[in-house]
């Protein structure tokens, strides 16, 4: 396999997890996302060499270099759209989250102020019969 297919196939791969890492949002699976999101952390590094190599192969080979990086340009564009697709949707759960959280925290606050009240009333009866 060629660097060029290696670096394809790659960001293929690439892809693939990250739409894997939308499905993992959606269902709320954090350990998959996680497994997700570190596979493609550990792929980047790989991928950065790929496309060293594979440029070099290009220019020894005297391909059309301008369409090989306009392929290339296309795949990293649509790997970085999933990504910021996956970004966006964690944002929009994170922030229902946060609501969700004030709004069980407001019920605490107002349930803590009725138990004072009770409380209050409770104490003030017992000594109205002493």
């Amino acid at each position: 396999m060629s660097a060029e297919q290696a670096l394809f196939a790659a960001y293929r791969e690439w892809q693939r997890l990250a739409r894997a890492s939308h499905k993992a949002i959606c269902k709320r699976n954090w350990r998959f996302l996680l497994e997700c999101q570190n596979l493609i952390q550990k792929r980047q590094p790989f991928i950065s060499n790929l496309t060293r190599v594979a440029r070099g192969e290009w220019r020894q080979q005297k391909t059309n270099g301008a369409a090989k990086e306009k392929e290339l340009s296309a795949m990293i564009s649509a790997s970085m759209r999933l990504l910021e697709s996956n970004r966006q949707l964690l944002q929009v759960m994170r922030a229902a989250v946060l609501s969700k959280r004030e709004a069980l925290e407001q019920a605490g606050r107002n349930l803590k102020r009725v138990e004072n009240t009770y409380i209050l009333a409770r104490s003030s009866t017992w000594t109205s019969f002493s």
